[in-house]
């Protein structure tokens, strides 16, 4: 037969075809090839974006999920917007990208925490914790942690968020708490967007929140404040620990310790996740902050937390998606313990927004010159629903693999891009270097200072080899590597 069936993408036997004739099954006449199917011609699928779906099938066809086709009759393919639910996460599964469950652990405020079962406590502490880490040896899942690291923010407010650690296929990536737009791994510096390990894992911008991606699933959103959100496939369900519990769909079972037995209080828990490391206060040693309905009241009123509940609020979206009754509640005990303070107020407000936006809900505007507002760079301004990630100079070399969610933060003004926080016309861009953004006129020496890069003024990468003079050795040192003089 011939070595070059027609099919139902060509309807044809492709030109130039040199393949030799074959032995095998053959489509009889009449029909053609629809896949490893033979089918009448008038029974054809569609051909979309260069790719062949069969009759009837149904598909998404961008990596974001943000849009689902179905191949109809006569090849036409009818297409819908679309968006994964709060639960689920876009990502290709058995070589089909679609919506897939997922679990959904989140940080919020000083100290509030809902697990991925939906087991909530609070953590006063100001250690180290492990937030969720792989306790199986099963061998098809990729090995992962995330790491928090707290502080203390003063008396009566508890711990805030310095840094967050995640740990997946062989990196290590910090994210720290007011640095946007840059994140180290293995403890050097990078611009963001990010690429490594050619897709493997990738971290972005998007809007407020530096997002990582990975392809084994894992997602962490940290909008380098007050809201942390860890999403992991089904397919770890029951294969995970730390203070995010177990995953296996009991949340009564979520106070699970290293050793494998359960905590007898509140307080024995996160500190049994604690990661070794300098002096701190795992918990408030039994005077932890308490507040009364009294002392809530104030700040029930929707022109403070109860605008996150608010029926007819900027959030009302949002509300069938994500329950607003938890962040309500916290906002009233973190306002609360704060005296009430504006900054509060404001980062309770953006935690729901960025939880609501990162589920797919719409949200309407509810930062004002005089309430909340955000400031932006120059040349940039704010939106209620950026696609930051969308419009970076990173993205004139490869293109960009967002989310697809809009998020509130700074837009670069009309044919602006991100360079970094900064916006530039797009011949003031960097250099892109094996899924790294340098920056023009930036230099990169490599791991072990045997390698210079400058990226130009005219977006060209320079590299050359380099040494250590006798005496010196190579260091890594806020971020970046350079000779040092050695010490006697």
């Amino acid at each position: 037969g011939n070595g070059c069936p027609a099919t139902c993408h060509g309807l044809s036997a492709p030109d130039g075809c040199d393949a030799p004739c074959a032995e095998g099954c053959f489509c009889d006449a009449g029909f053609i090839l629809s896949g490893d199917q033979c089918v009448p011609i008038a029974q054809c699928g569609c051909v979309h974006h260069g790719r062949y779906y069969r009759r009837g099938e149904e598909f998404y066809p961008s990596a974001s999920c943000q849009e689902w086709c179905r191949c109809q009759d006569s090849g036409v393919v009818e297409c819908q917007e679309a968006s994964c639910g709060a639960s689920e996460q876009c990502r290709v599964e058995n070589g089909v990208l679609g919506c897939y469950p997922a679990g959904r652990c989140t940080m919020s405020g000083y100290s509030h925490y809902l697990t991925f079962d939906g087991q909530a406590f609070d953590l006063y502490g100001n250690c180290t914790y492990t937030l969720a880490r792989v306790c199986s040896s099963d061998a098809e899942l990729a090995n992962f942690s995330v790491v928090v690291g707290k502080e203390s923010v003063g008396a009566g407010h508890g711990a805030q968020v310095r840094t967050v650690a995640v740990s997946i296929h062989g990196y290590s990536i910090t994210m720290e708490r007011g640095r946007k737009w840059r994140v180290t791994v293995d403890g050097e510096l990078y611009n963001l967007p990010l690429a490594m390990d050619e897709g493997k894992l990738l971290i972005n911008q998007e809007g407020n929140n530096i997002i990582l991606q990975s392809a084994a699933g894992l997602q962490v959103l940290y909008d380098a404040a007050s809201y942390l959100l860890v999403s992991v496939p089904h397919a770890y369900r029951g294969h995970v620990c730390g203070l995010c519990g177990n995953f296996n769909g009991d949340k009564s079972d979520d106070f699970l310790l290293p050793w494998r037995s359960w905590a007898r209080s509140g307080e024995l828990f996160p500190a049994a996740w604690k990661v070794d490391g300098a002096p701190c206060s795992s918990g408030c040693n039994g005077r932890c902050p308490a507040c009364d309905v009294a002392q809530t009241a104030p700040y029930q009123a929707e022109s403070s937390c109860g605008l996150i509940q608010a029926a007819s609020g900027p959030f009302r979206d949002c509300h069938s998606l994500v329950s607003p009754a938890e962040y309500f509640s916290h906002c009233l005990y973190d306002m609360c313990t704060a005296n009430g303070t504006g900054e509060t107020l404001c980062q309770s407000l953006q935690g729901y927004a960025a939880a609501c936006q990162a589920a797919g809900a719409r949200i309407r505007a509810w930062r004002t010159a005089s309430f909340c507002p955000l400031s932006c760079p120059a040349k940039s301004h704010y939106d209620l629903c950026t696609h930051s990630c969308d419009f970076t100079c990173a993205g004139l070399a490869r293109s960009p693999q967002c989310t697809g969610r809009c998020f509130e933060g700074c837009q670069c003004d009309n044919r602006l891009l991100f360079d970094g926080e900064d916006c530039v016309f797009p011949d003031s861009c960097g250099c892109f270097r094996d899924g790294r953004y340098i920056k023009s006129m930036e230099n990169v020496i490599s791991a072990n200072c045997t390698e210079r890069c400058s990226c130009t003024l005219r977006s060209t990468l320079v590299c050359q080899s380099v040494a250590c003079e006798t005496g010196q050795t190579c260091v890594l040192k806020n971020g970046t590597h350079s000779c040092t003089q050695e010490r006697d």
